[in-house]
């Protein structure tokens, strides 16, 4: 079978009638046999799917006739095939989609929009960037985005001087990367995931497998074995349909619930003590203000922490003891010291499964079964992604990592797996005396720090802190904004605040493929590619192995949309805007010929492989090979181990007690906080929570299969719907407890979420935008939940709270 190279030039003129089957092409059915045979003989370009974050290994097949669909890429180590892949295909000739540049003549909000040329909409935007530049410093410029792009991104950025790069994080995933890093020292999500194949017994909290269908593929091995699963949710996702044991729990209340099951397993020593002694620093000897004992505070030479050594019957450097004690107290150098161990025994005391049960409506015998279940089976905790959202998240996740420590599941068979990294160089790393690029180039050091590590100094990539700077003028003014391939709409919180931000930036600029809500409050609407229409190099991402992907350009535009690859799009309005730094960095003129930009793309890619060819010390012509003909290589396998080599935290060991929280004025131990929205009291009020599956993101739900898919009615429970009077299908109006917002929608009446709680699909409805038109306006219906939360946000990291709480009313049939 030919594989074709990213080279090949593949013009695919044809205007597609795509069926709505994952498991048949999106075109239309082939029935004579001619279509049959071209099928049979297609070519299959490797490509990495751009539908959400996760980046899984996918084919776009083309038939000689030239009819083409997406099928997984079997032998990657990231297979997917999800309905938001399945359906990516309709993006490309999407009926909506921009095909021009966009000048906004009209006012934010209600805007007027004309057809510009690119030379246009590319002078325009960076003379205004210029004079804010001028007026305020590059660092007034900020660019938001998802995972488009975000490799490139630090050299656009960089180089136009500005450190503001603020991702989506705070409201997907701060929560667990900062319990991540206190507890591992890792970073996001998947830098630490379960070992799905050869997983016992695994829980996930307030998570449904919704990306990354690789992760699905291989937890089907650990059902085949037997293993069981366990949700921990609000609602019942649809994998929780399929098979293990649903937890209804009250919305905000995971920690507690983690809590309890730890205090099971620490007074039933269902732990497994060798592990904990020799991976964890549960043996550290914690004085009276809470920092550990060190070799100096006994007046020896050195700076170790100290454990008590049974064997030794002495104080010790937790790097030399044999026998630490886990349950110690007592008098050290004139100063009472506790384990660590303890001190979490302690705390996990404070929620045992009878005082749990009141704060998180699961009946204490199901704690107690969990835990002992979960010990017993030797079984992992899920350590989070896009979770549950109530803005005291971090905490429930530092006692799932601490759980998986306790019963041994961190860097050993069917529990965590730490990531091995690809070493994939970085396009450009701002250090106090100067920028380097992956380009060779450098330029003078960024002297402004970043706008949200001001304000949440622990995990960055919070949001709100940028429409803050906008509205306060503090710590800096912000006065450009680049909205690239996300949706602050459907992503961020405090929907009014954001609108206010939009209006008072000077400069707004959206880079997408539709028109998402925010392209109504942009003064410039830039068209961009779909993933199968550029090359990308980056690495696989949810896969324990060191590997990277190639995903080579697939398509051109269809007839009549003259769309860019976004890095071309701001590589240009940076060289525009600041040319000389640009050519400091070899980005010059000859690259604003569209067509001779892949050279620039080609220079970019041969020095990473170069650089990790040099790291792994292999051939980057088998890098090369590799990536052309399968589109991915991996370096090094992963393999499971007794326990984790050295760790990035402040011990190296996994620390149950976090030495890093205690820099941050942080709590060293997990607790349970409530929430900080208004809880609900009365009869028609309830929580409103949000979550996704396999075929939600921001822009899959444009595709008209998955909105055949999306469900964009309220769900309520049974018994909430009887005593309110309300039947399915009922129109009901929602309004915010704690801003007041209204929206109606239609109800689902379903026993999959617990009573007391509504339930909203994020993502796929109550959009807004002027120019969804024709059959598209159904993404108008239902409600877009995010307008029911105000700044509820985690301090240090920033964690967002998404859900809210409601009072509901019946408004018609």
């Amino acid at each position: 079978m030919t594989q074709v190279t990213r080279r090949d030039a593949i013009k695919l003129g044809a205007f597609l009638a795509l069926s709505s089957t994952v498991t048949v092409p999106f075109v239309k059915q082939q029935k004579d046999k001619e279509q049959q045979a071209s099928l049979a003989t297609a070519e299959k370009i490797p490509v990495m799917c751009g539908m959400c974050g996760a980046g899984c290994g996918l084919y776009l097949v083309r038939g000689e006739q030239g009819q083409f669909y997406v099928e997984p890429n079997l032998e990657h180590p990231q297979p997917g095939l999800c309905a938001r892949a399945a359906a990516s295909i309709q993006l490309w000739n999407h009926p909506l989609r921009l095909k021009k540049p966009l000048k906004n003549t009209g006012e934010k909000g209600n805007p007027k929009f004309q057809e510009i040329d690119w030379e246009t909409a590319l002078n325009e935007i960076s003379a205004k960037l210029k004079d804010i530049i001028a007026k305020y410093g590059p660092e007034s410029v900020v660019f938001t985005y998802h995972d488009f792009y975000s490799w490139h991104l630090p050299l656009i950025a960089y180089t136009l001087g500005t450190p503001n790069l603020i991702q989506h994080a705070s409201c997907c995933h701060n929560a667990s990367t900062y319990a991540r890093m206190l507890v591992l020292g890792a970073g996001g999500p998947n830098t630490v995931d379960p070992d799905y194949e050869r997983a016992r017994y695994v829980i996930f909290v307030g998570r449904v497998l919704n990306a990354a269908m690789g992760m699905v593929q291989r937890l089907q091995k650990a059902r085949e074995s037997g293993v069981k699963l366990v949700y921990v949710d609000p609602r019942m996702g649809n994998a929780a349909m399929a098979d293990g044991e649903w937890v209804p729990i009250i919305p905000g209340t995971d920690a507690a619930f983690l809590l309890a099951m730890t205090h099971v397993i620490l007074t039933e020593k269902l732990y497994n003590e060798s592990y904990v002694k020799k991976y964890t620093n549960a043996c550290f000897l914690i004085k009276p203000d809470g920092t550990p004992l060190t070799e100096k505070d006994l007046g020896r030479e050195g700076t170790d922490y100290v454990v008590y050594d049974l064997s030794a019957n002495d104080f010790l450097s937790y790097k030399k003891a044999t026998n630490p004690a886990l349950e110690w107290e007592g008098d050290a150098a004139g100063v009472k010291v506790r384990t660590a161990f303890l001190l979490l025994k302690d705390r996990a005391a404070q929620y045992p499964p009878e005082e749990a049960e009141k704060i998180c409506g699961v009946p204490a015998e199901t704690i107690r079964r969990i835990a002992r279940e979960f010990a017993n089976a030797r079984g992992v905790i899920e350590d989070g992604w896009w979770t549950s959202k109530n803005a005291n998240d971090s905490d429930a996740f530092r006692v799932a990592l601490t759980l998986n420590a306790l019963v041994g599941s961190i860097e050993t068979a069917g529990g965590l797996y730490i990531k091995m990294g690809s070493k994939m160089p970085a396009s450009a790393t701002a250090a106090t005396d100067k920028v380097t690029t992956i380009t060779g180039g450098t330029l003078p050091p960024i002297t402004a720090k970043r706008i949200d590590t001001q304000k949440y100094p622990a995990v960055p990539n919070v949001f709100d802190a940028v429409l803050d700077a906008v509205l306060e003028g503090k710590p800096y003014p912000v006065k450009a904004l680049f909205i690239v391939g996300t949706e602050p709409f459907t992503r961020d919180v405090n929907i009014e605040k954001l609108k206010q931000a939009l209006k008072a930036l000077e400069l707004v600029v959206v880079i997408d493929v539709v028109p998402n809500d925010s392209v109504d409050y942009a003064d410039y609407v830039l068209p961009d590619n779909i993933y199968l229409e550029r090359e990308e190099l980056a690495e696989i991402k949810w896969t324990p192995h060191a590997a990277i992907q190639l995903s080579h350009k697939a398509l051109d535009p269809p007839p009549g949309v003259d769309a860019r690859n976004g890095f071309w799009i701001m590589m240009e309005i940076v060289r525009r805007t600041v040319p000389e730094r640009a050519k400091a960095i070899g980005y010059t003129e000859e690259y604003a010929d569209y067509h001779k930009f892949e050279e620039f793309e080609q220079l970019i890619n041969n020095k990473c492989i170069e650089s990790m060819a040099k790291a792994w010390n292999v051939s980057p012509d088998e890098i090369k090979k590799n990536l052309e003909e399968k589109g991915f290589h991996i370096f090094k396998y992963w393999t499971p181990k007794s326990g984790p080599t050295t760790l990035s935290t402040k011990s190296g060991l996994i620390e149950i007690y976090s030495l890093r929280a205690l820099d941050y004025k942080d709590d060293p131990l997990p607790k349970w906080k409530p929430p900080k929205y208004t809880l609900p009291k009365n009869p028609d009020e309830f929580y409103l929570v949000n979550g996704r599956d396999q075929y939600v993101s921001a822009h899959s739900a444009w595709t008209w299969s998955i909105q055949s898919l999306a469900d964009r009615r309220v769900w309520m429970n049974p018994k909430d719907a009887e005593r309110l009077g309300i039947k399915d299908g009922d129109l009901i109006e929602l309004e915010g407890l704690d801003n007041h917002y209204k929206a109606q929608a239609r109800v689902k009446v379903t026993n999959r979420v617990r009573e007391g709680v509504l339930f909203v699909y994020n993502r796929v409805g109550g959009r807004f935008s002027k120019l969804i038109t024709g059959q598209y306006e159904v993404l108008k219906e239902g409600i877009n939940v995010n307008m029911f939360t105000l700044s509820w946000l985690e301090p240090l990291n920033g964690s967002t709270g998404l859900n809210s709480t409601v009072k509901v009313r019946r408004v018609g049939a």
